[in-house]
């Protein structure tokens, strides 16, 4: 809110501080004001700062630096950061965390030196070396936020190496850090841990479907690709499918024009989002890999879940569930908010952008800017929860689950 925040030569109304604090922090990207140019350098560097640290995950910095003055790591504290890393034991947290760090500033640095000789062909050295940082630090982080412009990417949507870099940072930043240390270590399949094959095994299969269903529904309904050559539509159902996918939130077109099929099936895509243990949002490839896992066992009469010839705790299958219904329930209460607060927005809109900000993505078709103020605070809620909350199911399940003194007698129940 500070007044030199900003370019206006004023404090910055609260909503519009607080929301972009939230969207920040949430790593989302949402913005009620232009990025550009309505913040100013300062302003630019808070943004820049709480996305490092929601992406990184506020849990990690704190114990890191925790860990760093010496001060006492309870075992509370242990276990809701081991949730956060997904990391294997207790004793590997401060080794992970760590390496985590380190991952982030690498990859970070790398994108930054590849952008800035893109953004050298548009700015000075100084304006460069601060546009190359900063969108390497919102893609790796899966935030989204830009400062090229009003309208984004989209006068750059031919840029190949800005495209592509960012492309390739919003991948690693969704894949996890777990994945990204495992990967190195262990190059063959059969030797990879069962987290790791089911992310990248399911990351695939939704990149796949989303980059389809974009270009499909796209090039065949809809007129927001008809300026492109085919190649051209291939590498920007690829970029706007996977930005979706990352929860990231980039986007080389007017997301305004696509068609309601693709609000819909992305809107499924954002829901999902990365993995566990990453910079994206969503309720985790994981969680949506187990659930499938045992939707599957259950069609093939086995009763355990079993995946890739391990079994699967049943703690786990019900913490999947858990996040899954959870994350439900909020977005069907957001979505009939929003739409109470602006009856004039269409469904597939609504739906859009109260999954874009639940799974912390910040695609938006626009219509976050014909919000109204109860509707604009419900989406600051969804940010917020969003990016809380399947950390939150996980540690509840950890930490409160005691044996009980007790059984009730089971009784079967007649379904389906």
């Amino acid at each position: 809110m500070l007044p030199f925040s900003n370019t206006q030569g004023g404090i910055t109304p609260p909503l519009f501080a607080f929301f972009t604090s939230v969207s920040a922090v949430s790593t989302t990207g949402f913005a009620i004001v232009p990025t550009a140019t309505y913040w100013s350098l300062f302003g630019q560097m808070v943004i820049c700062l709480l996305i490092f640290i929601g992406g990184i995950g506020l849990v990690a910095v704190v114990m890191f630096n925790l860990w760093v003055v010496r001060s006492r790591f309870t075992l509370p504290d242990r276990i809701l950061t081991r949730e956060a890393l997904a990391a294997d034991s207790f004793e590997g947290i401060l080794p992970m965390l760590r390496k985590v760090i380190f991952i982030d500033l690498a990859i970070t640095a790398v994108g930054a030196a590849l952008l800035f000789t893109t953004f050298r062909n548009y700015h000075d050295i100084p304006t460069s070396l601060w546009q190359a940082l900063f969108h390497s630090v919102s893609a790796f982080n899966t935030a989204g936020y830009d400062i090229v412009g009003p309208t984004g990417f989209i006068p750059l949507q031919s840029d190949a190496m800005l495209l592509t870099v960012t492309t390739v940072e919003q991948i690693l930043g969704a894949v996890g850090f777990s994945v990204l240390i495992e990967i190195p270590l262990i190059r063959r399949w059969r030797r990879l841990s069962l987290n790791t094959k089911l992310v990248l095994s399911t990351t695939l299969v939704l990149y796949l479907i989303a980059i389809f269903a974009m270009f499909a529904n796209e090039t065949l309904l809809g007129t927001s690709l008809d300026e492109f050559s085919f190649a051209g539509k291939v590498y920007s159902s690829v970029y706007n499918a996977l930005s979706g996918a990352t929860t990231t939130g980039y986007m080389s077109i007017d997301f305004s024009q696509i068609t309601r099929q693709t609000m819909v099936i992305m809107a499924g895509v954002m829901f999902i989002g990365g993995a566990t243990a990453s910079t994206a949002g969503g309720i985790k490839v994981n969680t949506v890999s187990v659930i499938a896992g045992a939707i599957w066992s259950v069609f093939r009469g086995k009763p355990h879940t079993e995946i890739f010839g391990k079994e699967i705790e049943p703690n786990q299958v019900w913490r999947a569930l858990a996040i899954f219904s959870s994350n439900i329930i909020v977005l069907v209460i957001g979505v009939v908010l929003i739409m109470a607060f602006n009856q004039n927005i269409p469904f597939e809109k609504t739906l859009f952008e109260a999954s874009s900000a639940l799974a912390t993505c910040g695609l938006s078709t626009g219509a976050l800017l014909e919000l109204s103020v109860a509707s604009t605070l419900v989406v600051i809620f969804l940010m917020f929860i969003g990016r809380i909350a399947p950390l939150s199911v996980a540690s509840f399940f950890t930490t409160s689950g005691k044996a009980p003194g007790r059984r009730y007698p089971q009784e079967k129940l007649n379904m389906g």
